[in-house]
C-alpha cells in the first residue's frame, strides 16, 4: 500500500484543517463538513449513504475506475483536485524569490500561514498543517495578475512552509493542488502526482 494511502486519515484530517472545516474519521472513511472522503478502490457501501446537498469525495490511482463507480451509484462528477507528494529532504527549501518580493510567515491557531509580497502588497499566500511525520499543504494561491510569477512564488511559499514541516520532523510534505497548479508542480524535481482527488454528488 502507497504511503499516502497508508496516511490517509492523517492527511485528510490535516487538509481539513487546512479548509478551517471540522473533520472525523470512522473506518475507511473521513468526514469534512459535508463531504464523505474515502481511498478507492475501498469500502464501495458509503456510496449509498450520500444525501443530496453531501458530496462523495474519492481519493484514488484510477480515476477512470473511481468515476465509473460513482456514476454506477446514480452520482455524478463535480471538480478534481490532485494530490501531489514530495519528500522534505528533496526540495529545496531555500526561497527564491524576484527582487522587491519577500515571505512573511504566521503561525496561525491551528495552521502555519505564509504570504508572498510584492513592493508590500500580499500577492499569493499558502497555507501547512503539520502532523506525525508528514505535513500537509494547500490554498496555494497567486493573484491573477501576478500569473506569469505564479511558478516562481508558489515555489518560494512551497521552500518556506517546507522548511518549516523539516524542522519540525515531517519527512514527506503533500500538496494539494487544481489540476493547472499539479502540472507545474510535476514539473519540479521533487515533486510528483500520487493521486486525484475526484468530487461527486447526487
Amino acid at each position: 500500500m502507497a504511503l499516502w494511502q497508508d496516511s490517509f486519515h492523517d492527511w485528510a484530517q490535516a487538509w481539513a484543517t487546512l479548509q478551517d472545516v471540522q473533520s472525523t474519521a470512522a473506518g475507511a472513511v473521513v468526514t469534512i463538513g459535508a463531504q464523505q472522503v474515502m481511498v478507492w478502490p475501498g469500502d464501495g457501501a458509503v456510496a449509498e449513504t450520500v444525501a443530496a446537498g453531501s458530496e462523495l469525495v474519492l481519493v484514488t490511482d484510477d480515476p477512470t475506475g473511481a468515476t465509473e463507480f460513482a456514476q454506477s451509484q446514480g452520482l455524478r462528477a463535480t471538480t478534481r483536485n490532485v494530490l501531489l507528494s514530495a519528500e522534505t529532504e528533496d526540495l529545496e527549501l531555500v526561497p527564491d524569490l524576484p527582487p522587491d518580493a519577500y515571505l512573511a510567515e504566521a503561525p496561525m491557531e491551528n495552521y502555519d500561514l505564509v504570504e508572498v509580497a510584492l513592493f508590500d502588497r500580499p500577492v499569493g499566500s499558502g497555507r501547512l498543517k503539520i502532523g506525525d511525520g508528514i505535513a500537509v499543504m494547500a490554498a496555494l494561491m497567486v493573484d491573477e495578475e501576478h500569473a506569469t510569477l505564479a511558478p516562481a512564488f508558489e515555489q518560494a511559499m512551497v521552500a518556506g512552509l517546507g522548511e518549516e514541516a523539516f524542522t519540525h520532523g515531517a519527512d514527506t510534505l503533500y500538496l494539494i493542488a487544481g489540476e493547472e497548479q499539479a502540472d507545474r508542480f510535476a514539473a519540479v524535481e521533487g515533486w510528483r502526482k500520487v493521486a486525484d482527488i475526484l468530487r461527486f454528488t447526487r
